[in-house]
């Protein structure tokens, strides 16, 4: 068997004929000839003999390894001149546009990156640890299906802090699909205005929203879905409660002189015993909230006000969640704890959002759970300068993508 024709079969290049193999400095280099002879540009997919050629060049581009040695790909290519891109390449089909390596290289690279931090992939494949991140961009923006922003029903927002001094990512991802869908620097309305501004009349399927109870992203919403329902994510409510709690807890400490009285050092170690629920406490803990009840009846009260609140969204028949809420906003507003009874004005302009999302069935869940995988994105990485390697990264992992391995 010729060497060319086991090289042929060996590497399955598509679209090419495998002419000549030489060993040199760089590696095994396989020099292949086009097969395809009409013209086509690289940038804009254009093809015919319209596009003129401007002259010829030699590319070179890194392919998988064969065993310890590289193996680099080589064709002589006509450059074309498009009267839209002006001259450029023409295409391969075996590699992306302006790409240094082919395609099945840069598939595999993209693999790892889901799997592992750019430091290992950098150190295994023997490429540049910026190379990594130009790989995955190119991967994502091909592989990255502009059909996802089509259809959304019901979608959830939320923001994740990426690095130090206040820098903010927003995700917005779809509840059906379980994917991120859209993610962008920032954590406002006017970053959340530039997601719908990008669906334009696709956003009329939009039937609901789940957030926070941020402002920003309310009034971003309420200004592009007029019509559709903000659902406030159950865990935020719910953490307004235990912070409400927390705080009539240290109101009594410094009304004990803090840790200064035994009474003071008591009161500090009831903490967990207020805000863990009691199906989570241990029989310590729950001796301890035994204590508060018998001791201290503001503390009490502040508990059960939580933990009603808490039931709220454990009811069995939703339908009883409007009443239910109106007699934990009467109690809570006569309570005579100043937190709650400011958490009662909050959770009254918010009202209609939270039995939305009892009614709808909507959390932030699963934001929050793929909040858990950005962060582990990012610590693996140890951390980013900018948001936009960090944003080509989330969508290679949380947005769906599956890259076919090359076999």
């Amino acid at each position: 068997m010729r060497v060319t024709t086991a090289f042929n079969r060996l590497l399955r290049l598509p679209g090419a004929s495998v002419i000549d193999v030489s060993f040199g400095a760089a590696g095994v280099i396989v020099e292949v000839r086009l097969r395809r002879r009409r013209r086509v540009c690289s940038r804009c997919g254009q093809a015919g003999s319209e596009l003129q050629i401007h002259d010829w060049r030699t590319k070179r581009w890194r392919h998988l390894d064969l065993g310890r040695t590289r193996c680099v790909i080589e064709c002589e290519l006509r450059r074309l001149r498009c009267k839209d891109c002006g001259v450029h390449l023409e295409a391969v089909p075996w590699a992306r546009p302006d790409a240094r390596h082919t395609r099945d290289f840069e598939d595999v690279v993209g693999w790892l990156a889901q799997q592992m931090a750019k430091t290992p992939i950098a150190g295994l494949l023997r490429i540049a640890w910026d190379t990594v991140g130009q790989i995955v961009e190119r991967v994502v923006s091909e592989q990255l299906d502009e059909r996802r922003l089509e259809g959304l029903l019901a979608i959830g927002v939320d923001e994740i802090s990426y690095r130090r001094h206040h820098r903010y990512l927003t995700s917005v991802v779809d509840h059906r699909a379980g994917a991120i869908v859209w993610c962008s620097p920032g954590r406002n309305s006017e970053t959340l205005r530039g997601f719908f501004e990008l669906l334009g009349e696709r956003k009329r399927s939009i039937k609901a929203v789940s957030i926070d109870m941020s402002g920003g992203y309310e009034k971003a919403i309420r200004e592009a879905l007029p019509a559709a329902e903000v659902a406030f994510d159950p865990f935020h409510v719910v953490r307004l409660a235990q912070r409400a709690v927390d705080q009539v807890r240290r109101d009594e400490w410094n009304a004990h002189e803090r840790s200064h009285t035994p009474k003071g050092r008591w009161i500090k170690g009831t903490r967990w015993s207020l805000l863990k629920a009691p199906a989570k406490q241990s029989a310590e803990q729950l001796a301890l909230l035994a204590e508060v009840q018998q001791a201290n009846r503001s503390l009490y009260r502040a508990f059960l006000l939580k933990e009603e609140l808490r039931v709220l969204y454990q009811l069995q028949r939703p339908t009883l969640a409007s009443a239910h809420l109106d007699a934990w906003l009467a109690w809570a507003s006569r309570s005579k704890l100043e937190p709650f009874v400011k958490l009662a004005r909050t959770i009254r302009l918010h009202r209609h959002g939270i039995l939305a999302a009892i009614r709808l069935g909507l959390t932030n869940g699963r934001l929050e759970g793929l909040n858990s995988r950005i962060r582990l994105i990012s610590h693996r990485s140890f951390g980013f300068h900018s948001a936009a390697p960090l944003i080509a990264l989330v969508y290679l992992c949380c947005s769906g993508i599956t890259i076919q391995l090359p076999r």
